[in-house]
């Protein structure tokens, strides 16, 4: 399953790397970050595209944090979290995921 697809199965509001239009948190923001591979002899062994998911809220919501977590788990994405993070300019907290 995609990144897409398993966001398209949260109540959670999407996009791939900007909205439109001014969103009001919380809401996902993921983009590519490049593809960890492993070849050798002219062969490729592995091939794993690599994603930063931003999740962006202006309330601490620990469920909905779950419920991402959960998500990226059960379609065997493995992610490094980060600490809560304030954007003093647009007055929101983001927590990013590696995926």
């Amino acid at each position: 399953m995609t990144i897409k697809q398993v966001f398209e199965q949260l109540k959670i509001p999407f996009a791939y790397m900007r909205f439109n239009k001014p969103m009001k948190p919380p809401y996902v923001i993921y983009l590519g970050s490049g593809q960890t591979t492993f070849g050798s002899d002219n062969t490729w062994y592995y091939r794993n595209n690599t994603y930063q998911i931003e999740y962006y809220f202006d309330l601490k919501n620990e469920a909905t944090e779950k419920t991402i977590e959960d998500a990226l788990l059960a379609n065997g994405y493995n992610y490094q979290k980060s600490e809560d993070v304030f954007i003093e300019d647009e007055n929101v907290f983001v927590i990013y995921y590696t995926v």
